[in-house]
C-alpha cells in the first residue's frame, strides 16, 4: 500500500483522497455533473437507473479511460457515536487494503468526522462498476477512482459525479463537452 499512497502523495502533496473536501481546496481543477435531468438526486425507476449509470460510464470513460490502471479508494466515516452507515462489500471485491486514517477538522458541518480510506489499484471498465456506481447514487457506498497516469480523478455521489482533472484549461473543455449535465448556475 505503500506505493499507491506515495503515488497519491506525489500528485497531490498531504490531501487526502476525499471528493469533499479535494473540491474545496482545488476549485480550479473540480466540475460536478448531475446523474438525472432536472437536477434530480434519485433514480426512481429502471430508466432513470440507467441514465445514472451511462452518465457515469460516459464521464468516468473520458476522465480515466477504458482500461486504464486507476486507484480505487473507498472511504468510510468512522464516527463514535453512531454506526457505520456503509457496506463492505466493496472492500472485498475490489480487494481493498486500508491505507490510512484522516481527521477532517474543518469540517464545514462541524462533525470533526474521522474518514478511513481504503484503496487498491484496478483497471477502469465500466460493467465491472455498474453495480459500485448504483450504490454510490444510493449513497451507500463512497469511493473515487484515480487515474494513475493523469491524476484525473472520477467521484460519483448520490445526485451526481464529482470530476478532477488536470487544470482549468482541461475543466472549461469538459464543461462545454457536458454542458447539459451541469448543475443550473
Amino acid at each position: 500500500m505503500k506505493r499507491f499512497i506515495d503515488e497519491w502523495k506525489g500528485y497531490f502533496g498531504d490531501l487526502p483522497p476525499y471528493s469533499h473536501y479535494l473540491r474545496d481546496v482545488l476549485p480550479e481543477r473540480w466540475v460536478r455533473f448531475h446523474a438525472l435531468p432536472d437536477t434530480r438526486r434519485y433514480a426512481e425507476t429502471p430508466e432513470e437507473a440507467a441514465i445514472v449509470f451511462n452518465r457515469g460510464r460516459v464521464l468516468a470513460n473520458r476522465i480515466l479511460k477504458e482500461g486504464q490502471n486507476c486507484l480505487f479508494i473507498s472511504y468510510f466515516p468512522n464516527f463514535d457515536k453512531y454506526p457505520l452507515p456503509y457496506s463492505h462489500k466493496l472492500l472485498d471485491q475490489f480487494r481493498l487494503k486500508y491505507w490510512f486514517k484522516w481527521k477532517y477538522e474543518d469540517d464545514p458541518w462541524g462533525e470533526e468526522e474521522t474518514i478511513g480510506f481504503y484503496g487498491n489499484e484496478v483497471r477502469w471498465f465500466p460493467e465491472v462498476y455498474r453495480e459500485a456506481l448504483k450504490d454510490a447514487a444510493q449513497d451507500e457506498e463512497r469511493f473515487l477512482l484515480m487515474n494513475r497516469e493523469t491524476s484525473r480523478i472520477f467521484a460519483p455521489y448520490d445526485g451526481g459525479f464529482d470530476c478532477f482533472m488536470q487544470n482549468a484549461e482541461e475543466v472549461a473543455h469538459l464543461k462545454c463537452e457536458f454542458e447539459e449535465w451541469l448543475p443550473p448556475c
